[in-house]
Parts: structure tokens; C-alpha cells; sequence
């Protein structure tokens, strides 16, 4: 009977290997994986001026001596990050040269994968500037409907965002001047005012100002980014109540768009509303659902259709803080462009990510997580196009990705041979390897997510929705097989 010859895995051996060094007597090989900021708290506690990791580790060896006159903080700030970086590793040893190390993870095999680096995922992210908040996911955007009842605010905003929600529960905002609604595909908060009528809006200013004073005073996720000020075009008439509250909103630093809604017939009344409210960013003309005019008994209606409505939403991306574009982006039924604008940069961010991780100098141990990375990528690319995050399990993306990867990884990562023996190689070595496999991991990176974002156009063009999980997972499945 003959037995299967089992191939050895070349990255298990690797991370063995890393493993090992990292959790050895001699400090190099651990100050290696350690960022920059690390090794300078090593180097304090250490009371040494060196913090490159080559000076560090020669000024460090005499320390470690048995008997020697060590800092008190040293050894136990050393255990710290050897414990840290073997997790990250994917070390599941529970004890192993005098220290305690992290219980084995239970779960499955993607999930194991998926978190055995995190520490040099984060450490990745933060070596990469400005690419924090487009790695930490879509951040809450809160904008306000104002304006008077019959100004057309419920009809415009299920035209560009769709059925929003009522907020209730337990951290649902409280307000008397305002009614809060979320939208159910993204961090987008909608509050709708109350009191702008004429000869009402005396009684309730004093309430509207303590609103947005105390709006003003909360932490930035829960402050508002945006207003809307909705003005019926058809009745060419600019309120006090609209003069005054765009002041009181200019005066917190709100952005003011103002929106002429039921603008069926020619532009003359654009240019004074500029003039009579100044505090607006911008004056958009808008009709929010197409509408029939009843003709002559002698002739047809005229139809208007729905128009204006792409401009708006530009002008409310663009007018918000940069943080908070792809929500209102991603939730918008109206306009690709943003959505698109946003998915590209994700995909520049994560292919940025996957070119810091590929160029640690741990031989092997960007393997494990470029797959993860992607995995993220094609998540935050989905979500910035429309889906609900929670249609879109991070899991569930990473076993499609891993799938036909982990069957073809000889072929697949044989590209980056070169790069992972020259980081071997001491000192060059590193250098030379992590450059290699950077720049594959980052043409990789980079050609699934515009190949997926591309299949995100395509679909958008004829069904106008995102795809389904079932969807996201049979490209994936092509695009890698």
C-alpha cells in the first residue's frame, strides 16, 4: 500500500523559524519585528540613546547577562513584546522559556489565520501615513433637514437615500427641535427639524440655538457635519426663520447647502437666494420625483422629470469633513461617481497595507496576512458601494479568497520566491526581499480590487444594486481560481 507523500509547508516552516528567533535569548531578532516607537521605549528603558535595531540589540546584550545590573522595567517591558510579536506569529505554545505566552485561539482554521496578525497588521497600518481611517472602516456622518412642512425634505431624501429609519432605543439621540433617522446601509444620520414655520419659528429659536449649541459640544462622531436647508423654489420666498438659522449653523461651523427644491421651471430666483442667505456653501436647484402637468383642454401635459439630484449629492461629499464622505457616499441611490471615488481609495489603502506588511523582514510571515488584507479590501470596497456591513461577513470573504489561493499557492506566491529567500539574507538581504515582495503584493492587491471594482460597475450599470454575498463570492472564486 503506498502512502502519500505530505509536501511540508514552506510557510509553516518559515514562521517556525521566525518563531524561534524572536523568542530566543538574543535580542535581535525581536527588535526586528518591532516598530520604531517600540524599540524607542526599549531604548528608554534600557537607558540607551541607540534605537536602530542592529546598535540596540549590541548595547542591549550586555544587559541581558545574568547577574548584570539591569533596569527594573526592562525585562518585564521585553517579555511584553515577545509575547506580543509571537502571538502575532501565530504562536500557540502556552508556556516557553520562562514566560507565559497566549492560550491557543479556538475557532476555525480562517479564523486563526485571520488573526495571527494582528499586532503587525496595526503596526502596518500605523507605519503607512494617513491610512488609519480608511483601514478603521466608514465613520458616522450627521446631517440636518431643515426647512419648512411642504418643502418636499421626505420626498427628496427617499430619492437620494432612500427608507430611512426612525432612531429608537437605548443611545438613540434625544431632541425637542428634531426628529433623528438612520439610514440602513451606512453610518448616515438624518435630523429632521421642527418649528421653521412662519410665525412659529420665534417661539422655538431659542430651543433650535441651545440644539445646535450643545450639538457643537459633543464628540465629533455625534456632532452635525452638514445641513440642508430645503427651500421651495415654486413659491420664490426666503423666510427670516431660513436667514436666521443658516446664521446659527454657520456660527457652529456647520456647512449650509441650500436646496431649491421643486424647481419645475426656469432659474430666477437662484442668485437672490445667495444673496439673501450668504452662509451658503452652495444653491442647488433640485426636482426630487419626475411630475406631469396637466395640458390645455387644446394640448398635452408637460412632464418634468427628476433631475438635480447627482449635482446635490457631489456637493455634499465634497462639503463634508473627509472622514465622513464615504457614508454619505456609500449611501446614496443617485450618484456612482462618489461611490466609486471612495472604493478607490480603500483600494489604494489596503494595497498600501499589504506592500508595508510583505516588506517585514520575518521571512514568510506576510503570507498569512496579505490574505486577510484583501479580504478586508473587498468588505470595505462592497460597504462603500451600497451593501450593509453586515451582509458582508469579513470571514466568509477571506475563506473565498483562501479557497483556491491555498490550492494554488505554489504557483500563485511562486513570484515572490526571489523576495522570500533574499530575506534570508541578513542585513541586504531584508531589504532587497521585503522590496520584491511589496511591490507584488501591492500590484496584487491593487489588481483584485479593480477587477472587483470593476464587476461592482458592471453590475451597477444594469441592476443598479450591489451584489449579493453569494455574488461577491463566485467572482472571488473566478478571479482566483
Amino acid at each position: 500500500m503506498f502512502r502519500r507523500t505530505v509536501k511540508p509547508d514552506p510557510i509553516a516552516i518559515a514562521l517556525d523559524h521566525a518563531r524561534r528567533a524572536v523568542a530566543g535569548g538574543d535580542p535581535l531578532p525581536l527588535l526586528l519585528v518591532c516598530t520604531g516607537p517600540e524599540r524607542a521605549e526599549i531604548a528608554a528603558a534600557a537607558r540607551l540613546a541607540e534605537t536602530e535595531p542592529l546598535p540596540l540589540a549590541r548595547a542591549l546584550r550586555p544587559l541581558l547577562v545574568e547577574g548584570a545590573d539591569t533596569p527594573p522595567t526592562l525585562p518585564a517591558l521585553l517579555t511584553a513584546l515577545r509575547v506580543r510579536k509571537l502571538s502575532a506569529l501565530g504562536d500557540t505554545s502556552p508556556v516557553a522559556r520562562g514566560f507565559t505566552r497566549p492560550a491557543p485561539q479556538r475557532g476555525s482554521w480562517v479564523g486563526r489565520l485571520l488573526g495571527r496578525g494582528a499586532t503587525l497588521l496595526d503596526e502596518a497600518v500605523s507605519a503607512v501615513p494617513g491610512i488609519e481611517d480608511r483601514m478603521a472602516g466608514m465613520q458616522r456622518c450627521n446631517v440636518l433637514l431643515a426647512g419648512r412642512s411642504g418643502a418636499g425634505k421626505s420626498t427628496l431624501v427617499n430619492a437620494v437615500f432612500g427608507r430611512v429609519a426612525a432612531e429608537t432605543g437605548e443611545g438613540a439621540p434625544v431632541s425637542t427641535v428634531a426628529t433623528w433617522y438612520r439610514h440602513p446601509c451606512a453610518p448616515l444620520h438624518l435630523a429632521d427639524t421642527r418649528g421653521l414655520e412662519p410665525g412659529a419659528y420665534k417661539e422655538t429659536r431659542a430651543a433650535v440655538e441651545t440644539e445646535l449649541a450643545r450639538l457643537a459640544a459633543l464628540p465629533e462622531e455625534e456632532r452635525l457635519h452638514l445641513a440642508w436647508l430645503c427651500i421651495d423654489a415654486a413659491g420664490e420666498r426666503v423666510e427670516p426663520a431660513d436667514q436666521d438659522l443658516a446664521r446659527l449653523l454657520a456660527a457652529q461651523g456647520v456647512p449650509v447647502l441650500v436646496v431649491l427644491t421643486k424647481a419645475w421651471g426656469e432659474d430666477k430666483f437662484s442668485e437672490a437666494v445667495r444673496g439673501l442667505i450668504p452662509e451658503a456653501r452652495d444653491v442647488l436647484r433640485v426636482v426630487a420625483a419626475p411630475r406631469l402637468f396637466p395640458g390645455s383642454s387644446h394640448g398635452g401635459g408637460a412632464r418634468v422629470e427628476a433631475r438635480g439630484l447627482e449635482a446635490l449629492v457631489a456637493a455634499t461629499v465634497e462639503a463634508l469633513p473627509e472622514g465622513r464622505r464615504a457614508a454619505a457616499a456609500a449611501a446614496n441611490l443617485v450618484a456612482l461617481a462618489p461611490k466609486i471615488a471612495e472604493a478607490e481609495a480603500a483600494i489604494a489603502a489596503h494595497a498600501k497595507v499589504a506592500a508595508a506588511l510583505a516588506a517585514t523582514p520575518i521571512p514568510f510571515a506576510d503570507a498569512a496576512l496579505l490574505f486577510g488584507v484583501q479580504a478586508k479590501m473587498i468588505v470595505d470596497v462592497t460597504v462603500r458601494m451600497g451593501t450593509p456591513a453586515e451582509e458582508m461577513p469579513l470571514k466568509t470573504v477571506a475563506a473565498a479568497l483562501l479557497g483556491p489561493a491555498a490550492a494554488g499557492v505554489g504557483g500563485r506566491v511562486a513570484g515572490r520566491a526571489l523576495g522570500t529567500l533574499l530575506k534570508f539574507i541578513p542585513g541586504v538581504g531584508s531589504v532587497a526581499g521585503g522590496a520584491v515582495n511589496a511591490a507584488l503584493a501591492y500590484g496584487l492587491t491593487t489588481a483584485l480590487g479593480q477587477a472587483y471594482l470593476a464587476f461592482l460597475k458592471d453590475r451597477w450599470a444594469v441592476l443598479q444594486h450591489p451584489p449579493s454575498l453569494q455574488e461577491v463570492v463566485s467572482f472571488l472564486g473566478r478571479f482566483r481560481g
